[in-house]
């Protein structure tokens, strides 16, 4: 609470206090329903990845330790899917301190709240107190982000890293140290270093969240500049679609990620289609699977991509339990998503260098979750990494709409008010 007003700061203070006391009590009752399964190998997974990452773990620290030789534990442990650096952290943590699958789960909602932390402290000065307490309550108490918070999975570890990367990029552009300025140059470093097995093609998103953060800073500082930009880029864009090869290449780029949409669409769960019905009668592994795209394929693919990130799960569409209690929530998504567009503009105009970090940071993500995704589960839980940087802007522009309809409601009472004394 540096810096902030006493009354702010023990708000603050209570708000983070609660949110973790939750989780731990969230925890503790898991713990006690799944006290009949409890065993060496009992994980009490919420959901098939955490199951997953913390039976791989726990397999790995049996062969280490010698408690077992058998094959397919090796086949599970030495396969390529998954290993990425949170799964040698969550191995080491049960080496360290044997089955772990409750105290992990209070580690990542640490995490989660630290990195929920530090996104309010980065926002606070520019979007004023009530915004970003708002955001913050909505941040950390959302089901859908509290339930991920809650799991063992990579999520809260790659919203901290994310969140620790934002903060020290800002740090390296307003702080005026020198000893600072190095030290957020090391903390960039290290956290793109970690990005890069974390996740895979998270290294590339950090990197294009930056590029994208510096270049909408620069390119939109004036109105003047930004419809310099606009054209140059539209003329940029005419002339390479021009040129076969780039077409050829932009062709073949949307067919790869249509093929990893296609990936999830020919597995198991609650597919949903953004290619032509045509594509998918013949199924294949993605990197096997025939797939030639024509220019009005490949547009219509990605105008479906971006209207289904929003919108999906339709509530007709809805065909399990979790998906209609998810409804309430996917409703409050796409008010969200209404709101996001004002509350840039707001943000822009308070503080310019923190809304282009939060867009640059969100677009790219949802941009590469759009186009690659064909799960509706898998796209409702990876959608909670883009709305952690999109709540801002959506509390600025709700709080921004409220305003305007009390001003107009207050205008209207005066006028009528007005109109009556005339008379």
């Amino acid at each position: 609470g540096r810096d902030l007003p006493p009354a702010e700061r023990r708000g603050i203070q209570w708000i983070h206090g609660v949110a973790l006391a939750a989780r731990f009590l969230l925890i503790a009752a898991m713990l006690v329903i799944n006290i009949p399964h409890l065993s060496d190998l009992g994980i009490g997974g919420l959901r098939g990845d955490d199951a997953y990452y913390l039976g791989r773990a726990i397999r790995a620290r049996d062969i280490m330790l010698g408690l077992t030789q058998g094959r397919y534990d090796y086949f599970v442990v030495s396969d390529e899917y998954g290993r990425t650096s949170y799964l040698q952290l969550l191995t080491f943590i049960q080496v360290l301190f044997g089955p772990t699958p409750y105290s992990m789960r209070a580690l990542n909602s640490l995490l989660f709240v630290t990195a929920s932390y530090l996104l309010f402290r980065l926002c606070r000065p520019g979007f004023g107190g009530t915004a970003t307490s708002i955001a913050l309550v909505a941040l950390l108490f959302l089901p859908s982000l509290l339930v991920s918070s809650l799991s063992t999975s990579k999520e809260p570890l790659y919203f901290f890293v994310t969140a620790l990367l934002l903060t020290a990029a800002i740090a390296v552009i307003r702080r005026k140290g020198t000893i600072e300025k190095i030290g957020g140059v090391i903390a960039v470093t290290v956290c793109l270093w970690v990005l890069d097995d974390l996740r895979r093609g998270a290294l590339a998103l950090g990197i294009a969240g930056l590029v994208l953060a510096a270049a909408s800073r620069l390119l939109l500082e004036s109105s003047r500049r930004a419809l310099a930009a606009t054209v140059v880029t539209i003329i940029a864009v005419t002339a390479l679609w021009t040129q076969p090869p780039a077409r050829e290449r932009f062709l073949g780029a949307t067919a790869s990620v249509a093929k990893m949409h296609a990936g999830h669409v020919f597995t198991s769960g609650h597919a949903y289609k953004l290619l032509d019905d045509g594509f998918y009668m013949h199924p294949g592994t993605p990197a096997a699977w025939p797939l030639q795209l024509t220019e009005l394929q490949a547009g219509r693919f990605l105008v479906r991509a971006a209207f289904s990130f929003v919108v999906t799960p339709l509530p007709w569409e809805m065909v399990s339990l979790s998906e209609l209690i998810f409804f309430p929530e996917h409703v409050l998504w796409m008010v969200m998503v209404l709101m996001v567009p004002i509350g840039a503009v707001a943000g822009w105009r308070r503080d310019p260098t923190i809304t282009a970090c939060l867009a640059g940071f969100a677009v790219p993500t949802a941009a590469v979750l759009a186009v690659t995704t064909g799960n509706v589960g898998t796209l409702l839980r990876l959608r909670g990494l883009v709305t952690p940087y999109l709540l801002w802007f959506a509390v600025l522009g709700s709080l921004r709409v409220i305003e305007w309809l009390l001003a107009r409601s207050r205008s209207a009472t005066l006028g009528h008010v007005a109109a009556v004394s005339w008379a």
